[in-house]
């Protein structure tokens, strides 16, 4: 019996030294990539695009169709890893399409002001595999007006980042047959970032005992605005003195609007104009209160409130005219975390990061310079 017992004791403590996460992961669910025709107009050429249905995410009913855009290294180019790009938002648009509102006197970029293309195919032209994630039927995108934020789920944005953790699964599984000599990295933008910063903590693509795959490296950008959900959906919200822009003091709180464009809709499954009861966000920034469920539902939650990617770089990026609450919840995930990590202050970009040819040089040359096995 006292053999047992130590047995046992030393099965605890060595969870305990892999860290909590190991005990605490969500399930992933399942998805099936149906190849397209072609690819919509526009944007990075010679792309081959799919249809993704995920199914058996805990918390949501039925099927989700998401689309993916896939680009190989230029012929003759070593292929030298993978990298997942996410836009803001909803995540409903392809991260080569046009992002926030190009200066059409500004044509570094390309003639249109295209300045995610640039991020794209600077990346790929580098030898990366690029691969685009779009969070819309293509064939009914009214059934999905939030992306990968229609709820209902009772955890929210939580439960619903399955989606995306399940398609960089399946993508890794039977496209890139599971590989391991390679890097698979990801960057998303505000919303983006949040859906990746959920997979890293809550879905294991960021521990040892994930699902897969592990990812090597993360670029966020503007956020993610996720972090604390409870900062973001209080009353009087906390205000923290941000890196960038250098000094300032910025609010962690959402305002009604975000909270019924994002926030909301994950857990009820409705975009209203004006709050109703069933509102959850909104109704706490109006009539205070402090729901616990918040903060479950947050990157750094209840339990993962000190994130460990062992193997996994994380570059957190802000654009010094971003004066959002997505920079203030942004360092509340960078400061929690425990492993490799470090942030950059982009000179004249907006909240829309890679919107401008300052962002994008950014994150393409970040993708470029980290984007290894750690």
């Amino acid at each position: 019996m006292q053999a047992t017992k130590a047995i046992f004791a030393l099965l605890v403590l060595g969870v305990a030294l892999l860290g909590y996460s190991a005990l605490a992961e969500d399930p992933i669910g399942a998805a099936t990539l149906t190849k397209l025709s072609s690819c919509p107009a526009g944007g990075l050429a010679n792309g081959t695009c799919y249809t993704v249905t995920i199914s058996n995410c805990p918390e949501t009913a039925g099927n989700f169709v998401a689309a993916m855009k896939v680009n190989a290294p230029p012929k003759g180019k070593k292929t030298l890893g993978a990298v997942f790009f996410t836009t803001g938002g909803a995540g409903n648009a392809y991260y080569d399409g046009t992002l926030g509102t190009p200066d059409p006197r500004d044509t570094r970029c390309n003639a249109q002001g295209n300045c995610g293309l640039l991020a794209v195919q600077t990346v790929n032209n580098a030898g990366y595999e690029t691969i685009q994630t779009n969070f819309s039927d293509p064939h009914h995108s009214a059934a999905e007006p939030v992306g990968w934020l229609t709820g209902p789920a009772a955890d929210g944005p939580r439960a619903l980042a399955c989606r995306f953790a399940t398609l960089v699964h399946a993508v890794w599984t039977n496209t890139l047959r599971s590989t391991t000599t390679r890097p698979i990295c990801a960057t998303g933008n505000s919303a983006g970032s949040a859906v990746i910063a959920y997979s890293l903590t809550q879905y294991g693509l960021g521990s040892l005992s994930g699902p897969g795959p592990l990812l090597s490296m993360v670029e966020a950008t503007s956020g993610p605005p996720m972090a604390r959900i409870d900062h973001g959906c209080q009353k009087t919200p906390p205000m923290m003195t941000v890196t960038c822009p250098s000094g300032s003091v910025l609010s962690e709180g959402y305002g009604v609007s975000t909270a019924l464009d994002f926030i909301d809709p994950a857990y009820d499954g409705d975009q209203d104009t004006s709050s109703d009861p069933e509102d959850l966000c909104t109704q706490q920034i109006q009539n205070g209160g402090n729901l616990t469920l918040f903060l479950h539902d947050s990157v750094v939650s209840d339990d993962f409130a000190a994130p460990n990617y062992p193997r996994t770089f994380v570059n957190v990026v802000f654009g010094d005219k971003d004066l959002s609450s997505a920079v203030p919840q942004g360092l509340e995930w960078y400061n929690a975390i425990t492993s490799q990590k470090a942030q950059a202050c982009v000179v004249g970009a907006p909240h829309t990061l890679p919107s401008t040819y300052e962002g994008a040089t950014q994150v393409a040359n970040d993708l470029i310079s980290f984007c290894r096995l750690q």
